[in-house]
């Protein structure tokens, strides 16, 4: 089984590790600089959420080229995971909104280059691909989880400033692991490493349609997401430990699901899960719209959608891609993600701050968006919506592959 092998395993060991750190403090944002660093206005507090993935956006295709050229995906976890570390402690002294975009700016500059690189690094020389991505969105849910749920019902005892340490200590530890215990796999060893760009990337059949996608859905749902805590808390009046439990309880569920809905998405094909997974964000956002008991609002922020989206989408990147361009491919996608994640909150921001007045009604932008995603996405079953027995295989022909590189495949 894909995360029984020891060394894949030190990769969702450390990625866990990494997700607890970001859990501890990414739901609390919005609603930090709010009430501690007095940021009252809607639009500065999207700022502050936007700010870190526009960095990301902007240099997560620089390290995934690097990452393809240099053949090597170790070294850029350990930056990634220091920028993280780095950012937390830093986040813990600031004492006004100036300084906090300034920490954001700079930690995403480093930290923007880990999540592809522990993507690339598990779709290298493997056929399984959906199956080591979903027991990947597993361990990351695992720590989501723990993170989530322990900084919703200690924010209000030891206060957000100590959670920063912690989650800087976390990222320490998954420096440590990494160092230690994730060792690279050679790829393209036997092939003359391709030459492109971004955009020959982007020329892939399929490529554009799913960037536009991710896009659209990470926008519809960062635009409400930046603000959950704020909704929950000051518009529906439950308590910060309710963000905590809504945050935890998807993350719960999705480390039992995962491992199985890869092994789905290498059945089925990963376009007909996006499908299913679009779909569904687009009828809970209908919902969330018009809830009115914060406990209700929990439960549903809580159902297990986005295992689907994510084990399925980068499935998909890593159909389209070749090996040595998988550091890139990624990075698109990630890249895309984390545009959604700023051009959502300032839509957000902007929407609450003069036209709504509130937060809640935001949710139905990201009905619109998540229905346009599910539109792009229907439009590429013609391409991929018929798995093939290879079309998950492994970019290297059989015979170029030693049995060191198969890792016990």
């Amino acid at each position: 089984m894909a995360f029984l092998n020891r060394s894949i395993a030190s990769v969702y060991l450390a990625y866990a590790l990494q997700s607890t750190a970001q859990a501890i403090t990414w739901q609390f944002v919005t609603y930090f600089v709010k009430h501690e660093l007095n940021a009252i206005s809607f639009l500065e507090q999207s700022i502050a959420f936007a700010l870190p993935a526009i960095v990301v956006m902007v240099m997560t295709n620089f390290w995934g080229s690097l990452s393809d050229r240099w053949h090597k995906r170790k070294i850029f976890m350990i930056i990634g995971f220091s920028g993280y570390a780095s950012m937390f402690l830093f986040y813990a002294f600031v004492e006004n909104i100036v300084q906090y975009l300034i920490v954001a700016a700079i930690g995403a500059l480093f930290y923007s280059a880990a999540l592809p690189m522990g993507q690339a690094h598990l779709t290298t020389n493997v056929k399984n691909k959906g199956e080591r991505l979903g027991y990947f969105v597993a361990a990351q849910s695992g720590g989501w989880f723990i993170g989530a749920l322990f900084s919703g019902v200690f924010y209000d005892i030891i206060g957000m400033r100590v959670l920063f340490i912690i989650a800087a200590l976390l990222s320490v530890a998954a420096i440590t692991s990494t160092i230690f215990l994730i060792r690279d796999i050679p790829f393209n060893v036997f092939q003359i490493v391709k030459k492109g760009s971004i955009r020959t990337i982007l020329r892939k059949p399929g490529m554009t349609r799913l960037t536009g996608a991710v896009l659209a859905s990470q926008i519809g749902i960062s635009t409400i997401s930046a603000f959950l805590a704020i909704m929950i808390v000051d518009e529906l009046l439950g308590t910060t430990a309710y963000v905590g439990y809504a945050n935890s309880g998807a993350t719960f569920i999705a480390l039992i699901i995962t491992g199985y809905v890869g092994k789905i998405v290498d059945k089925k094909g990963p376009v007909k899960v996006l499908i299913i997974a679009y779909f569904s964000y687009t009828i809970f956002a209908l919902l969330f719209g018009i809830v009115t008991d914060p406990i209700i609002a929990t439960i549903m922020w809580a159902l297990p959608i986005y295992p689907l989206s994510s084990t399925a989408t980068s499935a998909l990147a890593a159909m389209i891609s070749d090996e040595d361009e998988r550091g890139r491919a990624m990075s698109l996608v990630y890249g895309a993600q984390n545009a959604g994640i700023w051009i959502g909150p300032l839509i957000g921001g902007i929407l609450a701050e003069y036209t709504f007045f509130r937060v809640q009604p935001l949710s139905f932008v990201n009905m619109a968006f998540n229905l346009i995603a599910l539109l792009l996405v229907y439009s590429l079953l013609r391409n991929y919506g018929k798995q093939k027995d290879n079309s998950l295989g492994s970019d290297k022909k059989p015979e170029a592959l030693s049995n060191n590189e198969l890792d016990g495949e």
